[in-house]
């Protein structure tokens, strides 16, 4: 799926700063129960950091939730092995049951987070409320860049220093007090995998281009009657990528 940067901005210097209390206990019973039900990947940032990124319809609510939590699974190497020039099937299969185990993982961290008397709103890993920009309730690429899980890439996504972009992610918004993570180092430097990869051209030295990503993946999902918006190929190169450094 194309990701876009055409997000509503905030200033957020207009809706003030949270001082939330800092809980490394909270954060490492919490970061275990998220592992134990099969996540791969666990960080916290404050909400304070990326509130231009959650849409409006959750604003307000966001106020009273300082803590983002980012959640990540990562995609199987075998199933990103078998795509070659085009996503296929087990891809999509793949990439849909990912999404719902994400999802069950975060309604999972909700309730947890509820029964310790604290709130939660679980924020689903794929639900998308504007189609043309692609943009959903809330950017899990910018909290799971804030909460340490990657760097930001070539090819607009996240990447896990390890398995590179091949992640994905959900986020619940929590006044559990939890201990928050700090943005990690990284960039793609020389690095061309996914250039070389995108079928549409639509990353280069100059950045990223979103539309021609978005035409190309609209342009499989028509070829191959597949009804989702999906590519993986420069995923799959990130990963590859990624592997062998």
């Amino acid at each position: 799926m194309p990701v876009n940067e055409l997000w509503p901005r905030i200033d957020i210097r207009a809706i003030g700063a949270y001082h939330p209390v800092v809980d490394d206990q909270n954060y490492e019973r919490l970061r275990k129960f998220v592992s134990d039900k099969g996540a791969d990947l666990f960080g916290v940032a404050s909400t304070d950091r990326i509130r231009q990124y959650i849409h409006e319809e959750l604003i307000d609510v966001a106020a009273n939730l300082p803590f983002a939590v980012s959640i990540g699974v990562r995609l199987q190497r075998s199933v990103l092995d078998t795509l070659i020039n085009r996503p296929n099937l087990i891809y999509k299969t793949h990439y849909r049951q990912v999404n719902a185990m994400l999802d069950n993982i975060c309604q999972l961290t909700a309730g947890y987070i509820q029964r310790e008397g604290y709130s939660a709103l679980p924020i689903n890993a794929s639900y998308i409320i504007d189609w043309e920009k692609q943009n959903a309730h809330i950017s899990h690429r910018h909290v799971g860049l804030e909460a340490g899980i990657g760097f930001w890439g070539k090819n607009n996504l996240l990447v896990h220093p390890e398995f590179g972009a091949g992640i994905r992610l959900a986020t619940a918004l929590t006044d559990f007090p939890l201990k928050v993570d700090s943005p990690i180092e990284g960039s793609c430097r020389d690095c061309d995998a996914c250039m070389v990869a995108c079928p549409a051209a639509a990353i280069d030295d100059d950045g990223f281009d979103f539309d021609k990503c978005f035409e190309q993946v609209k342009k499989f999902s028509r070829e191959n009657n597949y009804n989702l918006h999906i590519c993986g190929l420069c995923v799959r190169a990130c990963a590859d990528a990624r592997r062998k450094t």
